[in-house]
């Protein structure tokens, strides 16, 4: 009986802590930013393309996002996105879902 009590405890332990560590996790839809698709840059809602965009955006680290998809940081260092690649509204890169360096 003890054994079970504590096979059971263990895994409504492990089921808590893989709860929280999802919950933690964030996913395409909290995503809000910029996206180069297809040679255009878009705004992005929610982790999907909401409109095309028609003016540069400045993101809340400084960040300035120009319509061509050149990124210059606050340090004055540019970067041109390629397609796929996401620009967070603060200002993290993202590439394929995950975080990136705008380092080349």
């Amino acid at each position: 009986m003890l054994m079970k009590l504590l096979r059971l405890s263990a895994r409504l332990i492990a089921a808590n802590f893989l709860i929280l560590l999802f919950a933690t996790t964030p996913v395409a839809a909290d995503m809000d930013g910029v996206m180069m698709s297809n040679g255009k840059m878009m705004m992005m809602k929610a982790g999907e393309p909401a409109t095309t965009m028609e003016h540069e955006v400045k993101m809340s680290d400084g960040t300035i996002v120009s319509v061509d998809g050149v990124v210059k940081s606050r340090d004055g260092k540019k970067y041109h996105l390629q397609n796929g690649e996401m620009i967070m509204m603060d200002g993290n890169l993202m590439k394929g879902g995950k975080a990136a360096s705008m380092e080349r």
